[in-house]
């Protein structure tokens, strides 16, 4: 008995599948490299924070031709000062005076009176209901154990020799990979 698969599978996959693969490696590295870009851009940030950004579209250089001027500082602006009042301002309104603070009310000597403790709410049993009379029909006698048969595993089917999930996937995806390398436009 073979340890392969049936229908012409190896231990890796279908005979096919390995050249396959290596084809599109080769197919993929000797292919020319895509289109380069005909535009850049390039910034900075200074250490005091202005910024100097810089882009190009052509053939030309991609880098800037001269580094950027540092910017001038700016000087603030000198402050101005207010305008002298012409009049004198109005002298401020003094305070009301304080209003005098009452007296302490007089301290009690003897203490308020204890209120009456609350009476007691009376205990009232309620009536337990009369129990139920006798039935007339006598009780069911209980179920004797019965003794169940031993568990048996139910039969399980083997499934149909079929291919991995993992296969599948690369079965699809494969071709997919070949025709867009095969279809992409090429640059002169």
């Amino acid at each position: 008995m073979s340890l392969l698969p049936p229908y012409g599978f190896s231990r890796y996959g279908p005979r096919l599948a390995r050249p396959l693969a290596a084809g599109a490696l080769v197919w993929l590295l000797a292919s020319p490299a895509p289109a380069a870009a005909d535009a850049c851009a390039y910034a900075s940030t200074a250490p005091d924070g202005s910024v100097f950004a810089f882009s190009t579209a052509g053939p030309g250089p991609c880098f800037p031709t001269h580094p950027p001027h540092p910017p001038h500082p700016t000087h603030p602006p000198h402050p101005t000062h207010p305008p002298r009042p012409t009049t004198p301002p109005p002298a401020p309104v003094p305070p009301p005076a304080p209003k005098p603070t009452p007296p302490p009310p007089p301290v009690r000597t003897t203490p308020p009176p204890r209120p009456a403790p609350p009476r007691p709410a009376p205990t009232t049993r309620e009536a337990q209901p009369p129990p139920p009379p006798p039935s007339a029909r006598p009780r069911p006698p209980a179920p004797s154990p019965v003794a169940l048969p031993h568990y048996q595993r139910a039969a399980r089917i083997k499934p149909k020799s079929s291919p991995s999930v993992l296969t599948t996937t690369l079965l699809v995806i494969a071709p997919a990979v070949l025709a867009t390398a095969v279809l992409r436009p090429r640059s002169r």
